[in-house]
């Protein structure tokens, strides 16, 4: 005998008791996610975040989150109506959200190992690419499993304790209230809150609820949200605003010689030189170079950039690895999710590779990988490149190191055994490292684990739990840094080494490492070294990975008759090798394939709408300025739209690239720049001699076309581990446009001897904060 059907009445009745019981149950939901938090914040703490002024604001968040997910999480136990047992309620509603803790741990550990929330990068890979990077990186933090296990134990016992006690239930108005409240909430309230006391991006991603991060960013990607608000137009003509609204990046080339003065001077039009690229996974300055904040752990590279041209302030434009082959030999816009990611459809282009191989360079790809990650083989070939090798062509003695391949000291004896073979004649030759990479494995990694500890106890670096917690990764640095040494040890040897122009940078810096800043994720060394060179050079004006291709033809084309394009579609305008800081720049910056929401323009950078200065080291201080805000939104807004529109693949140019030899007004400046934003800016620093007390000297400029700001030159005195010790500030001042000034600075106190590092900052009067682009982190030594 079957049932009676169920009358409407009785349907809704079911429904809402659901819905009740569900209600009723998120108590339990919430305690198990504040064991989470625990856990995180336990975790924060271990990493030097100020707890008791960051966990009250982080649970506020967690409450925030469940408020505005709550009609979703209600909704979601409908199917409860099905069955009319408590029971059997209490344990369905018990399985669903515990796959939403797991789901929710998984986040964290994400952002534990990664160094940023998850959001919708997820939707930027294919399957095999996810399935390839949780193999190799997604170790589960056995303090996280602990916490996972108590949340879960917590949510049981209460989710029992509410059934078997008769919790109190809401009864239909109450269920409807709380679903109106829940949907209010999500369409009117912000994502997260973040108090004035944050100081940085990582206590700001600490504070976010990891699973509300997820989900707001999938959705907005989903919906196709844009990044950055639509305003007015940008005044003036931007590199990505051309003539012709089809090809919007398509303009003249007019990229100055700027590295032709610092080589020695090619004879008779002599055989032009061998470019050799090598592209470091995950190498960024914060433990890299002099001033790096975390200390260097990279010896060998830091005693080539002393021989070399390098660059303090260099910036790669993408947060991750998809788009540094498009940005470096293409200088190229991202597309929606990277250009990469348009495989086959990866629109016609002139490149670095394309350029020299039509004019008889050998072009060669190196990597240790599996290079159709991230469509690279499809990059490379749409590029112009002949000759790829990958892990595919390793093999005995060779050993594999883990799931992305084959470890950075085997790669490079790949590299020279090819190429010792290969001639003296031009070749463009670009090696890609993947050993910095997690899960940070290698040969012999016990022995570089001693060597990190050594090089903590020798560099006198204070005892923090980064150099503990994260051995592997530090030791994965130096490994990679002796790879490289014994590279260049035996390069020598190779046919037209004389001949050879070096460049090496990061595509990245890695994320496993804290950072300070959200701009610590672009900032990557440059070093250009060649035997050609006519001195070294230290130089921190602002470039980025877009200026590389364009400098390095144009040297070409100025020196050795390599012919260029007539037009070019590049982002970049070349390598500015001004020693002192300025930047002549706007660069757009890609987090993820999903996420495009920081662009810099002169000495402004705005991050996810929010304006910043920018000074010496990729230092920001916020910067409240309405005027100069809109004007940013508005310049990068107009690259978002050009951007959009190859999107989908559409033509960056007409069909046909027309070489012409070096010729015609060249500049850097080929886009209108918000100067004012860090107009006021430091140079020149040095210590007076012989004035027995510590005596700074520097000059403040005042680079904009009218008056500066009131600001007061600013002394700060820190130790080798960045504790401030002094700080001094001289009078106010007003500069005229175009005016300097010199300006003596000493500390309140006398020092004793040592090593000291000091920073000089135009600041503001009242508050102390940096109005201008400082120069920070000098080295001095009192004796």
């Amino acid at each position: 005998m079957t049932a009676p059907p169920r009358t409407a009445g009785a349907i809704g009745g079911a429904l809402a008791h659901a819905l009740a019981h569900a209600l009723a149950a998120l108590p339990a939901l919430a305690a198990a996610w504040l064991c989470l938090r625990i856990a995180e914040s336990i975790h924060a703490g271990a990493a030097g975040m100020p707890q008791s002024t960051l966990f009250g604001a982080a649970v506020g968040n967690d409450a925030l989150a469940l408020l505005r997910y709550a009609f979703l999480i209600l909704l979601a136990a409908l199917p409860l109506a099905l069955t009319t047992s408590r029971r059997l309620r209490t344990v369905l509603l018990g399985a669903g959200w515990s796959v939403l803790l797991c789901a929710h741990a998984a986040l964290l550990q994400y952002h534990w190992s990664a160094g940023v929330p998850l959001g919708a990068d997820l939707f930027g890979y294919a399957p095999g690419e996810i399935g390839k990077t949780v193999a190799a990186g997604m170790a589960f933090d056995a303090r996280l499993a602990g916490a996972l296990l108590l949340a879960l134990a917590v949510l049981w016992t209460l989710l029992l304790l509410i059934e078997r006690f008769a919790w109190p239930r809401a009864g239909r108005l109450g269920v409807l209230a709380a679903l109106g409240a829940s949907v209010l909430a999500f369409a009117v309230l912000p994502g997260h809150y973040t108090p004035r006391v944050v100081e940085s991006d990582a206590e700001r991603d600490f504070l976010v609820n990891k699973s509300a991060w997820f989900a707001d960013r999938s959705l907005d990607w989903l919906a196709g949200a844009a990044p950055a608000r639509a305003v007015a137009q940008a005044p003036d003509r931007a590199p990505w605003q051309g003539a012709d609204p089809q090809y919007p990046f398509l303009r003249a080339e007019r990229t100055p010689d700027t590295l032709g003065p610092l080589f020695k001077p090619a004879t008779g039009w002599s055989t032009p030189p061998k470019l050799v690229f090598i592209i470091v996974e995950g190498l960024g300055r914060t433990f890299s170079g002099p001033g790096a904040r975390l200390g260097s752990f990279t010896p060998f590279l830091d005693a080539l950039a002393g021989r070399s041209l390098y660059f303090e302030n260099f910036l790669a434009p993408q947060g991750r690895t998809f788009g540094v082959l498009t940005s470096v030999f293409g200088s190229l816009p991202f597309g929606e999710g990277g250009m990469a990611a348009l495989g086959e459809r990866i629109p016609r282009h002139a490149s670095l590779p394309s350029v020299l191989k039509e004019q008889g360079y050998a072009t060669r790809f190196y990597t240790g990988s599996n290079v159709e990650f991230d469509n690279e083989t499809q990059v490379l070939r749409a590029m112009g490149v002949e000759q790829i090798v990958s892990e595919r062509d390793f093999g005995p003695p060779y050993v594999c190191a883990n799931e992305w391949g084959y470890g950075d000291r085997d790669l490079m004896r790949m590299v020279l055994e090819r190429e010792r073979a290969l001639g003296a004649a031009p070749a463009l030759t670009i090696v890609q490292t993947t050993g910095m990479h997690n899960p940070f494995t290698f040969p012999d990694q016990a022995a570089w684990r001693e060597r990190v500890e050594r090089r903590v106890a020798t560099r006198r670096l204070p005892p923090l739990p980064v150099y503990t917690e994260q051995r592997d990764v530090f030791a994965s640095i130096m490994y990679m840094d002796d790879a490289l040494r014994m590279f260049f040890e035996e390069a020598k040897s190779l046919p037209g080494y004389d001949n050879t122009i070096f460049v090496i940078t990061g595509d990245h810096r890695l994320p496993e490492l804290p950072m300070q800043t959200r701009l610590e994720r672009y900032h990557v060394p440059l070093i250009v070294y060649s035997p050609q060179l006519k001195a070294p050079r230290a130089i921190k004006s602002v470039s980025s990975q877009f200026d590389l291709a364009p400098a390095l033809l144009a040297y070409l084309s100025n020196n050795h008759r390599i012919k260029t394009p007539a037009q070019v579609t590049w982002l970049g305008a070349g390598l500015d090798t001004e020693p002192s800081l300025r930047n002549l720049h706007a660069i757009p910056l890609k987090q993820t394939r999903t996420e495009l929401s920081d662009f810099i323009s002169g000495m402004a950078y705005l991050g996810q709408d929010r304006l910043y200065t920018l000074g010496d080291g990729m230092a920001i201080d916020r910067l409240d300025n309405d005027v100069l805000l809109d004007q940013a939104r508005a310049q990068f807004a107009s690259f978002l739209r050009a951007n959009a529109t190859i999107a989908s693949g559409a033509a960056l140019a007409p069909d046909g690239i027309s070489l012409v030899p070096f010729g015609g007004e060249r500049t850097l400046r080929i886009a209108p720049l918000l100067a004012e934003a860090g107009a006021v800016g430091v140079s020149g620093i040095r210590v007076r001699p012989g004035s027995g007390r510590l005596t700074i000297e520097a000059t403040i400029t005042n680079h904009a076309t009218a008056s500066s700001r009131t600001f007061a030159p600013m002394l700060v005195v820190a130790d080798e581990h960045g504790a401030q010790l002094a700080e001094s500030v001289a009078p106010a001042l007003v500069l005229g446009a175009g005016e300097a000034v010199r300006v003596a600075l000493q500390p309140p106190r006398e020092l004793a001897a040592g090593v000291y590092y000091v920073s000089v900052i135009p600041s503001h009067p009242d508050t102390g904060r940096a109005i201008g682009a400082g120069q920070y982190h000098l080295p001095v030594k009192l004796d």
